[in-house]
């Protein structure tokens, strides 16, 4: 059984440096390496030096625009079909050092029906459970939230994926910390649509991947995240992406419409209330979410007139 590993990076030499020692400590080293770089010009050499040097079966490979679900997909057509499967990982975790040697077990152990295989998240915020509403009996009734573990609502809002004590199945992987079955996906890559901002590119990627088999979380196969410092767009900018990319989400793979927005309601007033104790973001966020959905409402009704007309100012 072979196994490719695929890391996008981008600007982050000490975070791909401590990524490569952590893959070359696993005691079921990958096949092969693809570092897909999407670095400033300056970042590059520096790269370059880092796979040249870690010891492992390890390439580079420069994109540029950068985008991490661009250079994704570049990983993924540089190894597919040639592996059994196939681990997207970011090049800011660290993996258990038995992290793959579980993974590849693991794979023939659930058998084939079992497609994706996500690693399992330690970090403290990945212990702490969902909020009160959420696990509310209306809330899941009506499909806009659920309390499980890695769930996708019939509203297109999901949940986390919180760190599991078992084998448990969910609904969705994330895009940097997950095994795949090579055969399964072959012909799948992250929407084009992502790749001006990632976010919830994990969730449409998974979505089309689920018509194809299920998905685990493996409990012992641990990670720790510790996110990369810069990068980061404001929280304004954020709250215009998560209305845009959900909704995106929403009518791609038929969820329900009127549930989304729901959903965006509740989750708006949720933002607010963040707000008025005084959390900054939550401010940014809040008017984000508002300049996206009434950028959409403009966008619809100037859809709906008639040809010639243009809207009264």
């Amino acid at each position: 059984m072979t196994l490719a590993v695929v890391v996008p990076t981008r600007n982050r030499p000490h975070e791909l440096a401590t990524l490569l020692a952590n893959l070359a400590e696993q005691t079921r080293w990958p096949d092969c390496v693809t570092v897909v770089d999407g670095s400033d010009e300056e970042f590059c050499p520096e790269i370059r030096r880092l796979v040249a040097t870690c010891g492992l079966a390890c390439r580079y490979l420069r994109h540029w625009p950068p985008s991490a679900a661009a250079q994704r997909n570049a990983g993924l057509d540089a190894v597919l079909p040639a592996c059994d499967l196939v681990a997207l990982i970011d090049d800011d975790l660290t993996l258990n050092p038995e992290a793959f040697e579980i993974a590849c077990r693991a794979s023939v152990d659930l058998g084939d029906e079992f497609v994706g295989l996500g690693f399992n998240p330690t970090e403290e915020g990945a212990k702490v459970g969902y909020g009160a509403l959420k696990a509310t009996r209306l809330a899941k009734s009506l499909g806009l939230y659920s309390n499980r573990v890695g769930a996708i609502t019939p509203s297109g809002w999901h949940t986390r994926l919180l760190f599991v004590n078992r084998v448990t199945e969910v609904d969705w992987l994330l895009s940097g910390a997950v095994v795949w079955r090579a055969s399964a996906i072959g012909d799948l890559r992250f929407d084009e649509f992502f790749e001006e901002y990632s976010y919830l590119e994990d969730l449409e990627f998974s979505l089309q991947a689920r018509r194809r088999g299920r998905f685990a979380i493996l409990p012992e196969a641990t990670y720790l995240h510790v996110p990369a410092e810069g990068g980061r767009k404001s929280r304004f900018w954020f709250g215009r992406i998560e209305i845009r990319n959900r909704y995106y989400i929403v009518k791609k793979h038929g969820l329900s419409r009127w549930r989304f927005w729901l959903g965006a309601g509740i989750r708006a007033a949720m933002t607010l209330g963040g707000a008025l104790v005084g959390r900054g973001e939550d401010a940014g966020r809040l008017r984000g979410n508002l300049a996206e959905i009434s950028s959409m409402i403009g966008k619809r009704t100037r859809a709906m007139l008639p040809t010639g007309r243009a809207a009264t100012p």
